[in-house]
């Protein structure tokens, strides 16, 4: 974003200016401050691919929430294949609509202008693993994996425990993104993704990323859970060792050879995973998971531990806990936001406790010891931790950038889970979203600064010159 305008200053009650929307015939055209469907304001294009392209964007209608969303346009799509890419794109929003898990990201709405089609999804600040990879010099430490692997292996049981299962087939480092300060991953793309169909032979369209996609999704059979499962090791052995699997495919060395540190146990674990007889993978991604932890606890994930696990549903009889996951939507850090509401149902004579992983979230009561329970949520948005504005670019963008991301205020999607313990032992998550939006002040007084610090550098540097010239 070049400049130092502040796209979330309240003005009009949304502090843009719309443009109509420009007529483009493209994919990836759409100008800032473009208005899609009367209510997203277009903020700036964060991705561009072949067919597709993601913009940042508000929501007037939700007080202004940050939310990306996906472009298709049928004018980039060759004719004799417009048919099948138009229908995977629609069914990618139908089927993500569908799910509620936070390594998942969120659909909120779809519709088309023209000829084109859009995907407002959940905003996730962040980079993919992918691009994570370009920057390392040495493989991932083997705890780190597991926390991703852990996340991973959940949203995959979700995926497959659906009716009908679904099979995600693309798992990849481009479809998994970290978000940024905390551990947390999610799965970003279901462009391919399909419901697994007893008594089918072989899959209708195949798809897959080389390297990646285990043999039966190159069209010798139907792919089930064990296609997941092996793309999942393939992506692990990537991580754990650097090796890129895509220029041989279904070739996975030993990884003691080529990361010593990796454990016996995690290395008999992956290799299993990427067996090219499906035969003698693991039958579930529970069974993997259990493989790869051994009888290890889960891996730690220190202190910001911001990650908001998938609810598990224990067998107490009687205990309940709805809703299942909250989310404030755009929070202005600082301000005064209404509280939300658990209801918790307890089993006769149980007692439990209440306790939040995050520092912004108050909890009364903490003690809980009835039947049927109310508990209060509330956010200390003065704690919530914000990002910086980015800017890229060379030369002038590239000096401004410098300050903005140390200065100027940016929204940052947050998260963070309830644990509701009872004294037999029992427990549910409650996973909580949002994101924190900077104030008005905050981002003015932040570019202001900026511009400041600039304006005395560019000062020091005329002095300089000056006396080397005189």
């Amino acid at each position: 974003m070049g400049g130092f305008p502040n796209p979330f200053a309240p003005s009009d009650g949304f502090g843009l200016s719309p443009s109509p929307l420009p007529l483009v015939q493209g994919t990836g055209e759409l100008l800032p401050l473009s208005v899609l469907a009367g209510r997203y304001v277009i903020l700036e294009k964060i991705a561009q691919g072949g067919m597709a392209a993601i913009y940042r964007a508000q929501d007037k209608r939700l007080r202004g929430r940050v939310v990306a969303i996906k472009e298709m346009s049928e004018s980039v799509i060759p004719e004799e294949e417009r048919e099948a890419v138009l229908k995977a794109f629609q069914r990618e929003a139908q089927l993500l609509a569908r799910f509620s898990h936070p390594n998942i990201v969120r659909v909120m709405d779809r519709f088309q202008e023209q000829d084109r089609h859009y995907m407002v999804m959940e905003f996730i600040q962040g980079k993919t693993l992918e691009q994570l990879l370009e920057q390392q010099d040495e493989p991932f430490p083997e705890e780190q994996v597991l926390i991703w692997a852990e996340q991973l292996c959940d949203a995959l049981a979700y995926l497959h425990s659906r009716n009908p299962k679904v099979i995600y087939r693309d798992l990849k480092p481009a479809n998994v993104m970290v978000v940024d300060g905390t551990d947390t991953v999610k799965l970003i793309d279901f462009g391919i993704a399909r419901f697994f169909k007893p008594g089918q032979s072989k899959d209708t369209i195949q798809f897959g990323t080389s390297g990646y996609a285990p043999p039966e999704q190159y069209g010798k059979a139907q792919t089930d859970e064990r296609a997941d499962i092996y793309s999942l090791g393939a992506l692990l052995h990537h991580l754990l060792s650097l090796r890129d699997p895509t220029p041989t495919l279904f070739d996975f060395p030993p990884l003691c050879q080529l990361n010593p540190k990796v454990s016996p146990r995690v290395e008999k674990a992956i290799a299993r995973a990427v067996e090219k007889e499906r035969n003698k993978r693991f039958s579930s991604i529970k069974e993997m998971w259990n493989a790869l932890r051994g009888e290890q606890p889960s891996p730690s994930r220190g202190p910001v531990a911001s990650r908001a696990p998938a609810p598990k549903v224990r067998a107490g009889a009687g205990f309940n806990v709805s809703p299942k996951t909250l989310d404030w939507g755009n929070v202005v850090v600082g301000s005064d936001v209404p509280p939300l509401f658990l209801k918790v149902t307890l089993p006769s004579g149980v007692k439990a406790t209440v306790s939040a992983d995050v520092p912004w979230l108050a909890i009364h009561p903490v003690s809980l010891d009835r039947e049927h329970n109310d508990v209060i949520v509330r956010l200390v948005t003065y704690q919530l931790p914000l990002g910086h504005l980015q800017i890229s670019g060379d030369g002038l963008k590239l000096w401004a950038g410098w300050h903005t991301r140390r200065l100027v205020p940016a929204p940052n999607s947050v998260h963070g889970s309830i644990t509701i313990a009872t004294d037999d032992g029992e427990q549910e998550t409650v996973s909580v979203a949002l994101t924190a939006v900077p104030s008005g002040g905050a981002v003015l007084g932040g570019c202001l600064l900026a511009l400041f610090l600039m304006g005395l550098e560019l000062a020091a540097c005329l002095l300089l010159i000056y006396v080397l010239l005189s």
